[in-house]
C-alpha cells in the first residue's frame, strides 16, 4: 500500500523476508506460524499447512516447523507453543534478525527479539531467511533469473549491515543511501565499503544512470 501512494505498481513484483522464510518449507508440511498474516498467506502459498499457536489442539499434533516473524501479538502461550514443537523436533526459521523495530514513539523489540526468546525456550537455533541471508538472496535470483556476481547489478539500502551484506551475497554492487538509518559520517567507515552513496534515491538514480 506505501508503494501505490508513491504511484508505484508493485503487485507481483514485491520479495519479502515472510516469502524467504516460507520457502524454507515444502509442501505438504505443518508449520506452527508464530508470526502475521504475511507469513501465513505465503507459508500456505507453498502449498504448506500453517497452524495457529494459539490454537491448544496443535499441541497434541505433529509440527514441521515453526517460522516466527514480527507480530505484535507475541505472548506467552504462543513462546510455549513455539518451544513445545521444537522440543519434538520441528525446525525452527526466523523470517529476519533484526532486534528492534522503529517506531514513531522509538524503538520497539524487533523480530531479533521475538526469535531469540523463542530459540532460547526450544534450545535451538533458528535459520534466518530474511536478508542479507542465503535463503533470500537464492530467492532473490531465482524471481530474478540471474547468477551470482551477474555484472551490472546493484543492491540500494541505507544499512551496510543488511544491505551492504545482501550485496555481498549475492555478487552486486551497493548503493548506500543516506536518507536511511547511516549518516554521511558512518558511511565514510562502513563495511562493507558501498560502491556508490547518495544522499537518496533519486541522486542515486541519476549518479547510475550518468
Amino acid at each position: 500500500m506505501k508503494l501505490e501512494a508513491c504511484g508505484i505498481d508493485a503487485r507481483d513484483r514485491v520479495l519479502t523476508s515472510a516469502m524467504a522464510a516460507a520457502s524454507l518449507v515444502s509442501s505438504g508440511e505443518r508449520v506452527l506460524v508464530c508470526a502475521g498474516e504475511g507469513v501465513v498467506e505465503a507459508v500456505e502459498n507453498r502449498g504448506a499447512l500453517p497452524l495457529d499457536p494459539e490454537d491448544e489442539t496443535v499441541a497434541n499434533e505433529s509440527v514441521d516447523a515453526v517460522i516466527v516473524g514480527f507480530h505484535r501479538e507475541f505472548n506467552f502461550q504462543r513462546l510455549a507453543a513455539s518451544a513445545n514443537a521444537l522440543h519434538s523436533g520441528a525446525r525452527l526459521i526466523s523470517t529476519n534478525s533484526d532486534p528492534t523495530y522503529p517506531t514513531p514513539g522509538g524503538l520497539l523489540p524487533g523480530n531479533g527479539s521475538l526469535t531469540a526468546a523463542v530459540a532460547a525456550a526450544g534450545k535451538t537455533e533458528a535459520t534466518i531467511a530474511g536478508k542479507p541471508h542465503r535463503p533470500i538472496a537464492d530467492l532473490a535470483l531465482n524471481w530474478l533469473k540471474l547468477s551470482r556476481n551477474s555484472p551490472g547489478n546493484i543492491v540500494v539500502g541505507d544499512l551496510p549491515a543488511t544491505d551492504g551484506l545482501l550485496a555481498a551475497e549475492l555478487g552486486f554492487d551497493f548503493g548506500l543511501v543516506l536518507s536511511g538509518v547511516t549518516s554521511a559520517e558512518e558511511s565514510m567507515s562502513c563495511e562493507p565499503t558501498p560502491d556508490l552513496i547518495a544522499d537518496d534515491l533519486r541522486t542515486l538514480v541519476e549518479l547510475v544512470l550518468a
